[in-house]
């Protein structure tokens, strides 16, 4: 499933290990702090406790916003965006 995840975190350390934990279940960079990755349930429940215990009691938030794929291709943007590439996708 189609999935944008966005975070605002203060902390520059915890939102590189962030970005850096998205990138490694295969996420897209989208915006400075929004990604999109394509995972199916399980993969995002594993990212999403990974995420979790990194954020154990710190400032921030990291929400989560599955989409199907019809409602993902009515996106529509405004100025320049990272384009996302069916080849850039990894289905985990």
């Amino acid at each position: 499933m189609d999935t944008i995840i966005i975070y605002d975190i203060s902390d520059n350390g915890l939102r590189t290990r962030v970005a850096k934990a998205l990138l490694d279940y295969g996420c897209i960079r989208i915006q400075e702090s929004a990604f999109y990755g394509f995972m199916n349930h399980n993969t995002r429940e594993k990212l999403r406790l990974r995420l979790e215990r990194m954020m154990h009691e710190k400032e921030g938030n990291i929400q989560f916003y599955p989409l199907c794929s019809k409602c993902f291709s009515m996106k529509e943007s405004i100025g320049e965006i990272y384009e996302i590439k069916e080849e850039d996708v990894t289905v985990l």
